[in-house]
């Protein structure tokens, strides 16, 4: 059985005759392997630069999905701080902190190199003709990117969906997590079609945070960039 990665029923099997995604296959299920003793703290390897969020309790306490990571996948609850999750905008800018934007766009070339790989289908999905370039203030201590869900009553601060929006954007795609020392971080907690780092070939490790600098390019969906900037 395959699965749109948006939700819609297809009644192809290959790309998705709706929105022109790559349909996706569900896997046979697998039988749960045994688990070994936990290993302390401690011992655990830690790669420099990353800070590795395990998933750990039960479902997301604001809409029950079922926990994946630091942050529910669905309404962006932050399982580490016990906060966040259906809300939009956060906090306002802290005075003390360096001032970053988010400039959001469509970038033709993404799109490209997705039908190329054969993600998307172009006679299906084209490319948007219209698309107006935005800036958005990052504030807070956290920065959803993806799309509204009105049965979920949740709208990122970077929402990439609504008429004309990104279809293969997960509801809650990435999010762009703060640092102490004023610069930011991103995290996929486990997107259906992956984000990417400027250019590089391989999709970010779900619940992996990944140090971001001034001018990096962040790739999700089917044609989305969202460059970040700094002062």
């Amino acid at each position: 059985m395959s699965s749109c990665p948006s939700g819609h029923r297809s009644t192809t099997t290959d790309f998705c005759d709706v929105c022109g995604l790559r349909l996706q296959a569900y896997p046979p299920p697998v039988p749960a392997p045994r688990r070994a003793p936990p290993t302390p703290p401690s011992a655990r390897p830690r790669t420099p630069g990353r800070t590795v969020v395990e998933p750990r309790g039960g479902p997301c306490p604001g809409c029950a999905t079922p926990r994946t990571g630091r942050f529910c996948e669905e309404c962006g609850y932050d399982f580490a701080s016990r906060s966040g999750g259906h809300r939009h905008g956060g906090a306002g800018v802290d005075p003390g902190r360096a001032h970053w934007r988010a400039v959001v766009a469509a970038d033709p070339a993404y799109y490209q190199y997705m039908a190329d790989q054969g993600r998307l289908d172009p006679s299906l999905l084209p490319f948007p003709k219209r698309h107006v370039q935005r800036r958005v203030t990052l504030a807070g201590d956290r920065v959803h990117i993806g799309r509204r869900s009105v049965s979920r009553n949740f709208t990122p601060e970077i929402d990439l969906g609504g008429p004309g929006g990104d279809p293969a954007v997960s509801h809650v795609h990435a999010i762009l997590v703060a640092r102490p020392e004023g610069s930011w971080a991103l995290m996929d907690p486990g997107s259906t079609n992956g984000t990417t780092v400027n250019g590089a070939t391989d999709p970010l490790t779900p619940n992996v945070e990944v140090p971001l600098h001034d001018n990096d390019r962040i790739y999700v969906g089917a044609w989305t960039v969202i460059i970040l900037q700094k002062g």
